[in-house]
């Protein structure tokens, strides 16, 4: 049987994560801290972003970060004693990686489809105990701004109102080869 649509409470949690990973990444960028990969170009978009406009594009129906899975053991790690920046950064990147591992465990498409995550994330997601969820939330880049390479992307999520032009850019964002086949660069259309 293929898969249905995504259960709305995952949709639902996917957009809380999305407000919560862009008011952090909000903070970073006007304190001008590492910004976990954001564009430049949208820098001064995202620091000058209303509450009510970062509301908004946290709506999108795929995760605006990446979870990064890749090393066993970070190798730069943060100390979320050392600064509120930190300490927020781990609180984030610790509540996340636990709901996307219950999210993987319960279904591995909403995985791929929701938060963007390859296979091989999503099965050391569904094998991982809590006792490894900790550490991993301790690494300085477990979290960083999806659709990497792609500035247009997130150039038109932080300028584009139309409804139409939201609905074709999270239909490109949520195919499944955009990492491979989508290209780096786009004209973009006028409207």
């Amino acid at each position: 049987m293929p898969p249905s649509q995504p259960n709305h409470d995952a949709l639902q949690q996917v957009h809380e994560f999305n407000l919560l990973f862009l008011t952090h990444l909000q903070t970073r960028v006007r304190d001008d801290l590492d910004s976990c990969g954001l564009p430049d170009t949208v820098r001064l978009q995202l620091r000058r972003a209303s509450p009510e406009s970062i509301a908004a594009i946290a709506e999108f129906p795929r995760a605006l970060f990446d979870l990064k899975l890749d090393e066993r053991t970070p190798s730069a790690v943060l100390d979320p004693l050392r600064s509120p920046s930190e300490g927020a950064y781990h609180a984030l990147g610790l509540t996340i990686l636990l709901c996307a591992r219950t999210l993987s465990r319960q279904s591995v498409y909403q995985a791929r489809l929701l938060l963007g995550l390859e296979a091989r994330a999503i099965q050391r997601l569904r094998g991982m105990q809590l006792s490894e969820v900790q550490p991993l939330a301790y690494s300085r880049r477990i979290l960083l701004c999806a659709f990497a390479g792609r500035d247009w992307i997130w150039s038109e999520l932080m300028s584009e109102t139309r409804p139409e032009a939201r609905q074709h850019l999270a239909l490109i964002a949520l195919q499944p080869g955009l990492r491979r086949e989508w290209p780096a660069r786009r004209v973009r259309l006028s409207p």
